[in-house]
């Protein structure tokens, strides 16, 4: 003992007495808070790291102060697990010396470092109060393209890039007939900016729906990540000019009205200093004109003779060469098209499928006797275009393209939400049938699909023709259809007969608060989702009695709905997806109907034991909600005889058991696993039964895997080999699972089952600190199928222990988006100069120093390196 104090007195200086006595009163309870206060303080890191997530996911970016916290906390936990690892030794010294006798200064200053540290993670919990934590970034947007530019075209774009190049060329204006193809040669600008690449621009892409300053406002905004709520028009061109004037920015306006302040709405006026530009497209020459633009360009009608290639190209030889009549019959039918692009397409698919000079005749009669008293020759396209809807098949499917209509103009709509509107609605007896007709209007160009292939839109001109053949053609008989979405509305449209309105849509608009109580007897569809709805007066539902859609999805604000809905008695299909409703009213039992509710995304949902009385319900969706997943609901749950869709969110071990083993897991597409802790299970043996399964998300769950399983698979060489086929024949291969999110699952050591999910397109995986690799070589040996060939997005995200994605280079032939964050063990990807076909179509986030550091395959780095964009540590979002 006096060696080890001697060597103290020739290292230390002592601490005075009155100092010793306060450090050592303190040093042991502020350890100990320190512990349980940084593990509180992981904790909220991860919660709000799960929620950036989400809202990066949806496109958004961090906000720069949220960013901030997260690098302060990591760095006041690096502090912190430093001291803590410290504090057996220091303990157990001051133990040796006898506790308050003797006090070396090293450990006065040990003990100051952990009151320090204490309050700063007290002053950092405190901080985390955040009720936003992203906003819109400033992107690139690619547009569809709706034909392939032919002959003069590619002059057309040339001549017009010329004029944008032009250093005194700030404002540019398009001008031309609706379906002349303004909004395609827009969408070639876009993408030409896009090749050269978001450093030199901020890109801006606005459809727009109204000529209204705000609207415009509102929609660049939204395209900045301007968050607004009850700002002025004053107001928030302060902010767009803001934002705008330390930018380089390109602004690209689709289909103005007439002309367009500027000024007005916040946007700088391009100087030759700055080198931003302007473009918009109009149907009015005087438009450009009123705007004063620096250049302008007409589009016109195709030259016959490029009419007449065009539509031939797209009838084709077989049809043509069906009848030696045909080839002049089919002349008559593209003179009829004016030149249109739109219209050549669009009737063109229509008669590709036609063979019999009968056939080619009816399609002249039927034109020629779709002419109505129209003025101009862009009028007159609307009624040509109807040939192509007087032809569809059956009533069944022209009604289902009509609903299309009640979107707003431009608007990508999701597949799988139309067909569920659809069945809701009764146009439609099965899901099947609804992706059958999609099909088959995208083939006939009444529809565009986007590039994902989960979203159709349609073109402005079609979709006009759909509302024109909506109002009974043209006449306008007390507004049948009402559609009113995406205008800026903020309070209910005054109508004098509502009682003779049949679907209405007040999508995407800024209602707060409905009071009204209109008489809507034959209303069948209210769409009102996408708005800032707070309140819904109860008298709103007392003459809805026909009312079968009813959609109050993403408006979070709304936290109940009356008693009253009780009166919507055919209802069959309500959405509360996104909504802050905390109860579900008692009411509900009446809606006998209903087939389809979801409640998915509803952070402040209580029970929801009450559904079992909705005998008739097929959907039910409640993945990642706050009402959970329990034995008696599973009972009431099974009870429901035509349940066959689910998607679930569960938090018991027990309750997650007897789910797997209930009839209920066949029917199940999306589950959502949320602070389960188990050992010793197989995920391929426990959710691979799931066969239906196409999403999967883990929050907080502590899993761990057993090897036993692969093991067993070795030994018994029962692995599938690369045929897609005995893949999906074998169980349990998760052949339908599309998209994975794991959160904060520490026992996870690697993911080698995803392996086996061929369709797999999305996986995020964050805060899952013991994940070493994603698929392991070790696990993997005999399995002889190659992962990820549809992925599209990968997302990996402070995973401190991941070392391999996989062991070699892999072949990514449909991936758009990697972003990979604070996994400082990654140093090499599994990419080589040919895993990526198209590298343009792909997304690149990473960290600055991480990409100084990682090891590349030969010619991986000079092909990926220009789709890559860095940040640094702590600074991973800049604006």
């Amino acid at each position: 003992m006096g060696n080890f104090v001697s060597f103290s007195i020739s290292v230390d200086e002592f601490v005075p007495p009155f100092l010793r006595y306060l450090c050592c009163n303190n040093l042991e309870d502020n350890l100990d808070a320190l512990t349980h206060k940084i593990q509180d303080l992981q904790e909220m890191r991860d919660d709000l790291l799960r929620w950036v997530s989400k809202e990066e996911d949806s496109r958004l970016q961090m906000l720069s102060e949220v960013n901030q916290w997260f690098s302060r906390v990591g760095e006041v936990e690096s502090r912190a697990n430093r001291l803590l690892e410290e504090r057996f030794l220091v303990i157990g010294r001051l133990s040796m010396y006898g506790y308050c006798s003797l006090l070396s200064a090293s450990t006065y200053r040990y003990s100051e470092k952990v009151s320090e540290t204490l309050e700063q993670v007290k002053t950092l919990k405190w901080e985390r109060v955040f009720e936003v934590v992203s906003e819109k970034a400033p992107r690139m947007e690619s547009r569809p393209t709706f034909y392939q530019p032919v002959g003069s075209r590619e002059e057309l774009f040339k001549t017009t890039w010329a004029h944008l190049m032009d250093e005194h060329v700030g404002t540019l204006g398009i001008y031309g007939m609706g379906g002349v193809g303004k909004t395609t040669l827009l969408a070639q600008i876009n993408n030409k900016f896009s090749e050269l690449g978001d450093d030199l621009f901020v890109l801006i892409y606005v459809v727009v729906a109204s000529n209204e300053a705000e609207n415009i406002q509102d929609e660049i905004g939204s395209r900045l990540g301007l968050q607004w709520e009850r700002e002025t028009k004053m107001e928030k061109a302060v902010e767009i000019f803001n934002v705008l004037k330390r930018n380089r920015f390109v602004l690209l306006l689709d289909d103005i009205g007439r002309k367009v302040d500027l000024a007005e709405i916040g946007v700088p006026y391009p100087q030759r200093e700055n080198g931003c530009k302007i473009v918009f497209t109009s149907r009015s020459r005087e438009a450009c004109q009123r705007m004063m633009v620096d250049a302008e360009v007409e589009v016109k009608c195709l030259v016959p003779n490029e009419a007449w290639d065009l539509f031939k190209e797209i009838v084709g030889e077989i049809a043509l060469a069906s009848h030696p009549d045909i080839a002049e019959l089919a002349r008559i039918v593209a003179v009829k098209c004016f030149g249109l692009p739109l219209a050549l397409r669009v009737i063109g698919n229509f008669m590709s499928t036609k063979r019999t000079v009968q056939e080619w005749r009816h399609a002249i009669y039927l034109l020629n006797s779709n002419k109505a008293e129209f003025c101009g020759v862009e009028d007159r396209i609307i009624p040509i275009l109807k040939l192509s809807y007087d032809t569809l098949p059956s009533e069944k499917i022209k009604s289902c393209f009509i609903y299309c209509a009640l979107f707003p103009q431009g608007f990508v709509i999701r597949k799988q939400d139309l067909v569920k509107y659809w069945v809701g609605e009764r146009l439609i007896s099965h899901e099947f049938k609804g992706y059958e007709i999609i099909g088959y209007l995208v083939r006939a160009s009444l529809l565009i699909e986007d590039g994902s292939g989960y979203g159709v839109q349609m073109h402005e001109l079609v979709r006009e023709m759909a509302l024109w053949i909506a109002s009974v053609f043209g006449t306008q008989i007390e507004h049948r259809f009402v559609v009113l979405a995406g205008v800026g509305l903020k309070e209910m449209p005054k109508l004098k007969h509502w009682s003779m309105v049949k679907r209405v849509s007040l999508t995407s608009n800024q209602l707060q608060n409905i009071t009204d109580s209109p008489d809507c007897s034959e209303l069948t569809t209210l769409f009102l989702q996408d708005n800032n709805l707070k309140s819904i007066v109860g008298s709103f539902f007392r003459s809805m009695g026909s009312l079968v859609v009813l959609d109050l999805s993403r408006n979070p604000g709304l936290t109940e709905l009356p008693e009253e809905v009780s009166m919507l008695v055919a209802l069959r299909y309500l959405s509360l997806l996104g909504t802050g409703i905390k109860d579900l009213p008692h009411g509900l039992l009446n809606l006998t109907q209903l087939i389809h509710l979801d409640l998915e995304s509803t952070p402040n949902l209580g029970s929801i034991s009450l559904i079992s009385g909705l005998l008739k319900l097929q959907v039910l969706r409640f993945y990642d909600s706050a009402a959970a997943l329990d034995t008696s609901l599973l009972e009431e749950l099974e009870r429901l005889k035509h349940l066959g869709f689910l998607t679930i969110t569960v938090r018991e071990i027990d309750v997650l058991k007897a789910f797997l083993g209930s009839k209920l897991a066949g029917c199940t597409q999306g589950l959502y696993l949320q602070g389960l802790r188990v050992s010793g299970v197989s995920f391929a043996a426990t959710f691979g039964a799931l066969g239906g399964l196409h999403k999967l998300e883990m929050v907080n769950c502590d899993i761990i895997e057993s090897d036993t399983y692969w093991e067993a698979k070795r030994r018994h060489q029962d692995f599938p080999s690369t045929s897609s086929n005995q893949i999906t024949q074998s169980s349990p291969w998760f052949k339908n699972l599309l998209t994975v999110e794991l959160f904060s699952c520490k026992g996870l050591r690697d993911l080698t089952w995803l392996i086996f999910a061929e369709n797999l397109e999305s996986l995020s995986i964050a805060l899952s600190h013991n994940l070493e690799e994603l698929i392991s070589e070790t696990k993997a040996v005999g399995v002889r199928v190659e992962p990820f060939q549809k992925l599209q997005v990968l997302r990996l995200e402070y995973l401190d222990a991941l070392k391999s994605i996989y062991w070699s280079p892999l072949s990514f032939p449909r991936l758009k988006k990697l972003v990979i964050k604070n996994c400082r063990n990654l140093h090499k990807l599994p990419l080589n100069s040919t895993s990526v076909a198209i590298i343009y179509d792909l997304h690149m986030e990473v960290e600055k120093e991480w990409l100084e550091e990682v090891e590349w395959e030969n010619g991986a780095k000079e092909r990926f390196l220009p789709v890559i964009r860095t940040a640094s540590v702590s600074q991973l979002h800049p604006v």
